[in-house]
Order: C-alpha cells, then structure tokens, then sequence
C-alpha cells in the first residue's frame, strides 16, 4: 500500500494508494486551506475577517464554502455544533497552536448563557460575503481538516483516482471501496497504541473521532481544560462520555455529528441522532465502558470489531 505523511493544520496527515502526484496536490491544497482558515495565524484570511465587524468582507471560495459548511451544520444541530465560540476558547486559554499552550490564568468558571439558535453572522451568497454582527472568533477546528480532505478526496475522484484514502490526525475519508475492503482501526483514549474497535469497511465514507482526551491543559492554579466546549455553558463539556466516534457518507458530517455526541452525552445522543440511518457511532464513557449505536451495518457487514 503506498503512503505518504506530510504536518498540516497542526496535526499528520496521510495518504493511502495515491498516485505521487495526487499525494503532492493533497499536500498543496492542506497547506493552502491552512493559510487560509487558521485562528492562530494573523495573516489568515480567517483571522482578517474575525477582526471585521459589521461590515460586509468578500470571502475566497475556500473560506466561504468553509464557513457555509460549518454554519449549515450549526443551524442543523441547533447550535450544539458551534463554530462561533473562538473567543470563549481565548478565554478559557487556547490562544494560539495547541503545542505552543502554556498553563494559562484561571477564568471565571461561572456558567456562561449562550442563544442556540441566534446566528451571529450574516452569509450572503450572491456576495460571496460574511457579516459578523458581533465581534467575535471563528473557529472552525476540527471541522476544517475533515472538510478539507473531504473536497480533495472528491476532487480527486473527478480527476480519475478510483480508490485511496486521506487521514487527518486519525479522522479518515475512504472512497472505491466496491470491490475491496479498507480496515481502518480507532485508538482508545486513555491507552496510547492500544485499538479500541476496528471496521472493515466496504463502502465510501468519513470515520472522524472526537476526544476530550488528546487536546488539554491546564490552568495556573491546576485545573483542567480542553478544547471541546459546551455551547450551552460556554464551559468544556461534562458529558458521561470522552471519546467518540461516527461514521457517516462524508467527513465533514461525521467530524460534526462527533463532537456534537461528545457534548450532549450518549443519551441525549441516541435521542437526536438514532434515526439516521446512514450513521454509526461509537462511545467511550468516563468510566471507559464502550457503546455502540447506528447502522453498522450500512458500512461493513462484519460489524465492529471489538477489543474491550
């Protein structure tokens, strides 16, 4: 199997039975959606538009479709996946690369009252333009690494790639899958190296997992943080559960619909999510019991392979 690996968007991302030069133009095409949607850089398109406010900015196809994208999914979730909360995360000390974080200066822990369904933005697509109605912080997180590689992936396939797969830290895109299968395996969250599960997949899909685990640190006087929040409280999430895992036709709804899970909790979960039929999901609690839900079935007729 030919694989290549390359650093991007704070995080490794690999390709699988790419030609060298697909390989070459995921790489290109990573770096250039890094230049354009990151927080932490002040010369990013992203950063420009967060320091516009009310007035009308022209946005790159790259940044718009990135933003309408992240947008859809907040509106879908009712505000549950949330990608305007970048200042809160400010607040609460994710300020800049995650490898850079130092302990930061405890915030005030009192709960914070956000409106769910109250977009802060206006998104004129005739325009191609984004108006921030207040001054606040896209963050586009996770979202952007797994939407990105989902539009390289399809771009790919438009070019005549008939089957590979692109990572982005773990959170994978497979297409071709017709008349092969592609096992791709989850880590558990607690044991480094050690596979929680593993899927033999038979069909095209996005597999992204979200942890509370993986992106943390800690406060001057102690207390622990991590970049998942909880639009409700404006606080990390508290949910019964720290890692899960969906799979679903594309990545960009599997990356959203995984930090959504991660944020509601597993019952709150099975309540909004079960009945769709093109997802699987899989949990891991705080007290690290394992959970399964959604149509398996749908992606590998072998089910889920557990190691628990």
């Amino acid at each position: 199997m030919q694989k290549t690996a390359f650093t991007c968007m704070n995080t490794t991302i690999r390709t699988f039975d790419l030609p060298e030069e697909s390989s070459r133009k995921t790489l290109y095409l990573f770096k250039k959606a890094e230049n354009t949607l990151s927080r932490f850089d002040e010369s990013s398109e992203l950063s420009q538009l967060n320091k516009t406010v009310r007035i009308p900015f022209v946005c790159s196809s790259i940044l718009f479709e990135a933003i309408r994208i992240a947008d859809f999914y907040y509106t879908g979730t009712k505000g549950v996946f949330n990608p305007y909360l970048g200042s809160t995360l400010i607040d609460l000390g994710y300020d800049r690369s995650f490898e850079q974080i130092e302990p930061c200066p405890d915030s005030d822990d009192q709960l914070r009252s956000y409106k769910l369904d109250s977009r802060p933005l206006t998104i004129d697509a005739g325009m191609r333009s984004v108006t921030l109605e207040h001054s606040i912080q896209i963050d586009l997180g996770g979202i952007a690494k797994g939407w990105t590689a989902q539009c390289i992936a399809e771009l790919l396939q438009d070019e005549g790639i008939r089957t590979g797969a692109i990572s982005a830290g773990g959170d994978i895109c497979v297409w071709g899958l017709e008349n092969k299968k592609r096992v791709v395996k989850i880590d558990h969250p607690l044991r480094p190296g050690e596979t929680i599960a593993s899927i033999a997949l038979r069909r095209d899909a996005g597999i992204a997992t979200s942890s509370i685990v993986k992106r943390h640190w800690t406060t001057i006087s102690g207390k622990s943080r991590h970049h998942i929040l909880d639009p409700r409280t404006g606080m990390p999430s508290n949910s019964n559960l720290i890692q899960t895992s969906v799979i679903a036709p594309t990545l960009t709804e599997a990356e959203a619909l995984a930090k959504c899970m991660l944020i509601l909790g597993w019952e709150e979960s099975l309540k909004r999510f079960e009945g769709n039929k093109n997802i699987a999901f899989i949990g891991v609690t705080s007290d690290e019991r394992y959970l399964q839900g959604g149509n398996i079935k749908l992606y590998s007729k072998e089910g889920v392979k557990q190691y628990v």
